[in-house]
């Protein structure tokens, strides 16, 4: 019996900032065997005198790619800048092919190359992208560690990075420019943070962001007082049992969460903050509390948070699906709002509402009992001290219940 020959692997190498020249004999040998070669015209033109077919790879990648899928017998190679599975065209090859039909080189990224040139180990440092992408995980990356590295594009250029940052509340610190690198025209700008709104880039950079030994991550989790928060008539969840509500949730940071009858959007805005690299939606049908949350988004720099002016369930239907509901409130729409809910969310989805009287309570405990949620309430009873006459009384806030929910067999 003959086995049918497995087909040539494609080939995706990443070229280093000093070209040809960076990669090993082995690697450049299997560029001259090929005969389709991809990449950007950058790349293409060091081999110009190479005689396979040439593919410059710009504009819709992934349909372009969809190619290669009929390449049969032919050998082709993909070359990509540095770390090809660092934020780059790796990803998209292996959503076409399965792995055993692609081989990957990698090379120095040159995030890596950057902290070299400035004579900086990265082995506390996080390596993260802006091209093309949400800044929400690059402040988010920027309150918590000490070093981030930042592919820049474009139009998140280190300008426009830096302008965001500082708008978010992120405290001016060492940044650093590396342009070109490995060019002739490379060069670094070494500046600080509140300085590089002000500073030209060329297109071809990174950014590093550095603190001294003495700098400390933003706090995981601290609830604010309503104080901290624009809102209107009291219309605004209390900062304790904020605390309850986020930790029934139990949000991870990549979660989906939705907020109902957002108010202020201070809960949205302390999720936003534990699920930092997801997404809340925070859900507003009065258009003077989406303008609180609109202020309180940009006070508190949550990019993170996507604000929906609509009544629920019709403003749910076009939402990623979530991994976590809060209710803040249901204007009267709680029947129509937790059936969306039930046969709209995976099993797993867990639900907390806040509910301040008990008729609201129990038709909350009977909808879902009857679509088959296990529910779990707490009352609060919460007092603070206030001074009086140079002495401690306590004053009582309103009982609230705190309603939480899971679907059977997900407890």
């Amino acid at each position: 019996m003959i086995e049918k020959r497995a087909r040539n692997p494609v080939l995706v190498i990443g070229v280093g900032a000093q070209g040809p020249s960076s990669l090993a004999q082995e690697t450049l040998h299997q560029i001259e065997m090929a005969d389709q070669l991809w990449g950007s015209e950058r790349l293409l033109s060091h081999w110009a005198a190479h005689t396979a077919q040439k593919d410059v790879i710009g504009a819709n990648v992934e349909r372009r790619l969809q190619d290669i899928a009929n390449r049969g017998d032919e050998r082709v190679v993909i070359l990509a800048s540095g770390d090809p599975g660092f934020f780059g065209i790796a990803a998209t090859v292996l959503r076409i092919l399965p792995p055993s039909e692609v081989e990957i080189v990698p090379n120095v990224s040159s995030l890596q190359l950057a902290f070299a040139r400035i004579g900086l180990d990265w082995n506390d440092a996080v390596f993260t992208s802006a091209h093309n992408r949400s800044l929400s995980e690059v402040v988010g990356w920027a309150k918590r560690m000490p070093k981030v590295g930042i592919l820049t594009d474009q139009k998140n250029t280190p300008s426009v990075i830096a302008k965001t940052l500082l708008d978010c509340g992120i405290a001016d610190c060492r940044a650093v420019v590396a342009e070109n690198l490995g060019m002739e025209n490379e060069e670094i700008i070494d500046t600080h943070l509140e300085q590089l709104p002000l500073v030209d880039s060329g297109p071809l950079n990174v950014l590093m962001l550095l603190r001294d030994n003495d700098w400390r991550p933003w706090p995981a989790f601290s609830p604010r007082s309503i104080d901290s928060y624009v809102h209107l008539r009291g219309l605004i969840t209390k900062r304790d049992t904020r605390s309850l509500v986020l930790a029934r949730l139990a949000l991870r940071e990549t979660d989906i969460v939705w907020d109902i009858g957002a108010g202020s959007g201070a809960v949205s805005i302390e999720m936003a903050e534990l699920a930092w690299r997801g997404r809340v939606y925070a859900i507003e049908k009065e258009r003077e509390n989406i303008e609180c949350v609109e202020k309180n988004v940009a006070k508190f720099g949550t990019l993170n948070v996507s604000i929906i002016h609509g009544t629920a369930p019709d403003a749910l239907t076009k939402l990623e699906r979530p991994s976590a509901v809060f209710i803040g409130g249901t204007g009267g729409a709680a029947v129509s709002i937790l059936q969306y809910i039930d046969n709209s969310t995976d099993p797993s989805c867990k639900l907390v509402a806040c509910l301040s009287t008990l008729e609201n309570l129990v038709k909350f405990m009977n909808i879902l009992k009857e679509l088959g949620w296990i529910v779990d309430v707490t009352q609060t009873g919460i007092s603070h001290s206030r001074q009086i006459a140079g002495m401690t009384r306590f004053s009582p806030l309103n009982p609230v219940f705190i309603l939480s929910a899971q679907k059977q067999g997900n407890v």
